[in-house]
């Protein structure tokens, strides 16, 4: 087994756990009482949040599913990677809250810089990589813009 199999199958393991957790979001908020006055409910946001995780967890499935799949490592698809990558996620992270908080900085622009960051930290740095990740972020930007103000009711940039 290589080492990216052996990663794929951490996946995997990492999934199956996610997966109990939204299993267990789900069947508790099916016990909160329906919405008397909001127009959502109080089980509105576990049920967004357990959708959320299922939804981001599909693309992690699939790319751990295609590597225990391969049969041979494709070298040609190494490419520059960043070291002590997890601090670099830890220090992206406090900046984008530091942007939002401290400098009041725009959502969808905070928001699709963090995610363009997280991208090229987490996989490889390259034009392709940034403008996948980039498009992901203004598409996730604005979609949770529109879901907060529109159906939650805050105000968030």
């Amino acid at each position: 087994m290589t080492s990216k199999q052996a990663r794929a199958l951490g996946d995997l393991a990492l999934l199956g756990v996610i997966f109990l957790g939204v299993a267990l979001l789900f069947i508790g908020a099916s016990t909160l009482p329906p919405p008397r006055f909001e127009p959502l409910g109080s089980a509105a946001m576990p049920r967004i949040l357990g959708a959320a995780l299922v939804l981001l967890s599909l693309p992690v499935a699939w790319v751990a599913i295609r590597d225990l799949m391969a049969r041979e490592a494709d070298a040609e698809r190494q490419a520059l990677k960043l070291p002590y990558g997890g601090a670099l996620v830890l220090a992206t992270l406090v900046a984008y809250v530091a942007a939002l908080d401290f400098a009041q900085a725009p959502f969808v622009l905070s928001t699709t810089a963090f995610v363009a960051a997280i991208g090229l930290i987490v996989d490889r740095v390259n034009l392709r990589v940034l403008a996948i990740y980039g498009g992901l972020g203004l598409i996730l930007s604005n979609a949770l813009l529109y879901v907060f103000s529109n159906f939650l009711y805050v105000q968030i940039g």
